[in-house]
């Protein structure tokens, strides 16, 4: 495939667009070189304020920001959705609801970028691009536009399009989604076990993490954001009798 190259969807911004600056950003990237090399170029900008925390596993913890961390911008590294997958996106979003989220990596598959475009991603920075280009990537999602390739955006409408198994595979992994179907039916952990082959505790390990990724707190509230959001079809089949976690 050629190489992809980011661009703005839409014209130039207008000189008075420019007055939005200064910007609060904030960096998300767990590796320390790539993290320092992305911070050099945002300071370079003196418009630009840099905020914290940028420890993400602290910040994905919170359940609310403090008042002092409020950013226009939030740069994600892509290697973060390899543990959280795309639904880091969705709770970056409840965290921080007037924010701009700027998806930057290495992965310049057209899939890849439709994925963060469509869990509301408003742009992806391939970090083989020339630098300067990240203060562009900036400024343009800021002001609520596109930054990505033509082609990534035709390719998330279709795919978009193609049904809501392909919704699930963005968001879960099939082992999560198999899961999910059997809590459906209303199974305990043991009964999920049994049928999964797996032991009670792993049961209960996955569906701690698939509450800390959809930040829900229940069984219940678990199974309506699957279904509210397309991961799964159909509706309750039984309540569940069981209390286990």
């Amino acid at each position: 495939m050629p190489s992809v190259r980011n661009y703005s969807t839409k014209r130039p911004p207008l000189v008075e667009e420019k007055k939005r600056w200064p910007l609060r950003v904030l960096l998300l990237e767990p590796d320390y070189w790539r993290s320092l090399g992305i911070l050099q170029i945002l300071k370079a900008d003196s418009s630009i304020t840099l905020l914290g925390e940028s420890d993400h596993k602290k910040l994905l913890a919170m359940r609310s920001v403090p008042s002092e961390l409020h950013p226009d911008v939030v740069i994600v590294s892509h290697s973060l959705m390899v543990d959280y997958h795309v639904s880091i996106l969705q709770h970056l979003r409840h965290l921080f609801p007037g924010a701009k989220l700027l998806v930057e990596g290495y992965d310049a598959t057209l899939d890849a970028i439709a994925d963060v475009l469509r869990a509301g991603a408003k742009g992806y920075f391939h970090l083989s691009s020339d630098p300067s280009n990240l203060l562009r990537a900036l400024e343009i999602v800021q002001m609520g536009r596109i930054w990505a390739p033509r082609e990534a955006l035709v390719f998330m409408v279709s795919r978009s399009s193609n049904g809501d198994e392909n919704s699930a595979s963005g968001l879960i992994t099939p082992h999560e989604l198999s899961l999910l179907k059997l809590l459906q039916q209303g199974l305990s952990n043991k009964e999920i076990a049994q049928s999964l082959g797996v032991a009670e505790v792993t049961i209960k390990t996955h569906l701690t993490k698939l509450y800390r990724k959809f930040s829900v707190h229940t069984r219940l509230e678990l199974l309506a954001y699957a279904l509210n959001h397309h991961l799964i079809a159909g509706s309750f089949m039984r309540p569940a009798p069981h209390h286990d976690a």
